[in-house]
């Protein structure tokens, strides 16, 4: 028999009594004590599973509501930092704005040329303004752009800002030097047999095409009317030109008809106010006296044929040197040298192609021709000025490159004649620039009085004249690239306007 002590409720405990009868009329009584109670019943885990449970999904739950918290915050950071982005391209956009704007004006010195302006954009709106103290201009670009983080959040605005300076300055007009440039205001310049030309053109005066010349220049600019007859036209109507514009009247086969298809101008712009450009005109006495190499201004390392005489023989302004070859049998190398730098070239080395190496302005009191009738290449960049005449003869090629095409780069490789056409006004000698059959030039030509050029003939490169004969079968190309200016080359001059940032003046 064995007694067994349990807890009760309370202060009271109870006393139950447990029989037990083990295998024999024997039996043993054993009272529990009330510590093994209670250490057998904390030992037994049943019911513990659902505090556990409970405890896990509250940690589990608080750790969710913070990542979510977490996510959703960085969600609104990210967006918060893509308006700000947004904010500041606006910006950036509305200071390209002012600065446009003030480029732009009719006059920048004026402190209304840049005014408030907003421009309402897909991604937000900007506002620049400009404001002028001196010569010098603040100009402000601000973005805004929705808050993302509700309605009631104020805007995401940017802002920045740079300085201006206005300033003058004279330059060169090279105006000019972008055509085939025909200053003759009485008559008709005539363009015949298969002369194609894609230069821009201009002429002070009236043009005439005839036949089946091709004019493909990329603008056509005429004080003066155009006549047009047989199949001569200017673009195509599957190739139109950029421009052509013209103060006066159209014509085709004698009769007046309209500036367009009708007087087969094919054009994508059609205009009556073409620039009005002067013809530059050379100061023949000053490079006379003042040329890197000339009369005033011999070799001194090496020669030119005629030694002493090479450039003049007689101090005069007269055309009494005659003809000089500037391509002889022989080689020669005439520099000037001053403080150790050749500050002026001349050089010729014959050869299948011949060298002509040039540089600085050079002046001869006389006429310009060439008696190696080959392929002739010049390196360098110069002006060579005749007082008389510039006679390229047949068969002659004289390039920047030796293949004589587009890959000549005039930024690099330059030769610019200018033929000052003292000589009598009367008969053929009236010609300043003569291009014979079956000549390719690369280069610039400058001629006071006439241009001749013949048949089979190529001329890359602008042409400034009084009057042209261009006959059949010639090409007048573009350069390849703008021609740039080069002491020496006649050109008027034009005041010019800039606006120029101020380094070290952006903030934003």
């Amino acid at each position: 028999m064995r007694f067994v002590v349990l807890p009760t409720t309370g202060d009271a405990t109870r006393l139950d009594l447990a029989f037990t009868a083990a295998g024999s009329s024997k039996g043993a009584a054993v009272l529990e004590s009330p510590l093994h109670v209670v250490r057998r019943a904390l030992a037994d885990e049943r019911g513990i599973a659902l505090p556990f449970a409970l405890g896990v999904m509250v940690i589990l739950s608080a750790l969710a509501a913070g990542i979510f918290t977490y996510v959703t915050m960085n969600q609104g950071a990210t967006r918060r930092v893509q308006a700000d982005q947004r904010a500041y391209g606006l910006a950036e956009t509305g200071l390209s704005y002012a600065f446009s704007q003030l480029e732009t004006a009719a006059d920048p010195y004026a402190a209304g040329s840049v005014p408030s302006t907003t421009v309402t954009l897909p991604t937000g709106t900007l506002t620049y303004v400009g404001a002028l103290s001196g010569t010098t201009w603040t100009l402000t670009g601000t973005g805004t752009v929705a808050n993302p983080s509700g309605p009631n959040a104020a805007s995401v605005v940017r802002t920045v800002s740079a300085q201006a300076q206005v300033t003058t300055s004279t330059v060169p007009d090279m105006r000019p030097w972008n055509y085939l440039f025909v200053d003759q205001p009485s008559g008709c310049i005539t363009m015949g047999n298969s002369v194609s030309m894609d230069v821009a053109l201009y002429v002070r005066g009236n043009l005439c095409l005839t036949n089946n010349s091709q004019i493909d220049s990329p603008a056509v600019h005429l004080l003066g009317n155009l006549y047009v007859s047989n199949s001569a036209q200017i673009g195509s109507a599957g190739n139109p030109i950029g421009e052509f514009a013209a103060t006066g009247a159209c014509h085709y086969s004698g009769s007046p008809v309209a500036c367009g298809p009708a007087s087969h101008v094919y054009a994508g712009t059609l205009g009556t106010n073409p620039p009005v450009i002067a013809k530059p005109t050379p100061d023949l006495p000053y490079w006379y006296a003042n040329a890197d190499l000339g009369p005033a201004s011999n070799c001194n390392s090496g020669s030119f044929p005629g030694g002493a005489n090479a450039f003049d023989n007689d101090s005069t302004l007269n055309v009494s040197r005659g003809e000089i070859d500037l391509t002889p049998a022989s080689a020669y190398d005439c520099k000037k040298v001053v403080g150790g730098q050749t500050v002026a070239q001349l050089k010729w080395q014959p050869g299948s192609p011949g060298t002509l190496t040039i540089k600085g302005v050079i002046y001869f009191d006389g006429h310009l021709t060439w008696s190696n009738l080959n392929q002739i290449q010049y390196d360098g960049r110069g002006v060579i000025y005749a007082s008389g005449q510039v006679r390229i003869r047949n068969n002659a090629d004289i390039c920047g490159v030796p293949a004589c095409d587009a890959t000549w780069d005039p930024r690099v490789d330059l030769l610019v004649f200018v033929a000052g056409s003292l000589v009598s006004e009367t008969s053929s000698s009236a010609v300043g620039g003569d291009i014979g059959n079956h000549v390719t030039f690369q280069g610039a030509l400058y001629v006071v009085n006439d241009f001749d050029m013949d048949n089979n003939t190529a001329i890359w490169g602008p042409v400034i004249t009084r009057s042209a004969t261009i006959d059949n079968s010639t090409l007048i190309h573009a350069p390849p690239f703008p021609i740039e200016y080069m002491q020496g080359m006649p050109a008027a001059t034009q005041t010019v306007i800039n606006v120029d940032p101020v380094q070290g003046s952006y903030s934003g």
